[in-house]
């Protein structure tokens, strides 16, 4: 009987680890998903950076052409 016992709780224990195997491996899916996602929006951040910086480059431009046409009207 105990020949048995030892069978029984040795395929218990192997479901439980299939089990878990199971979940691990949809966790690490899902861990893939999340990092891809971030990693795009990390991608969308870095282009906005860039744009929001191009257009204070073009802010501070048109600031000096602003000024300058200001001083050859005042003139």
């Amino acid at each position: 009987m105990e020949a048995q016992e030892f069978e029984s709780s040795l395929a218990q224990k192997d479901g439980y680890i299939k089990e878990l195997e199971n979940v691990l491996c949809q966790q690490k899916a899902a861990n893939d998903r999340h990092y891809n996602e971030i990693r795009m929006l990390n991608e969308k951040l870095n282009s906005e950076e860039r744009r929001i910086k191009s257009l204070e480059r073009e802010e501070d431009r048109l600031h000096a052409e602003i000024a300058l046409l200001e001083s050859k009207v005042v003139c």
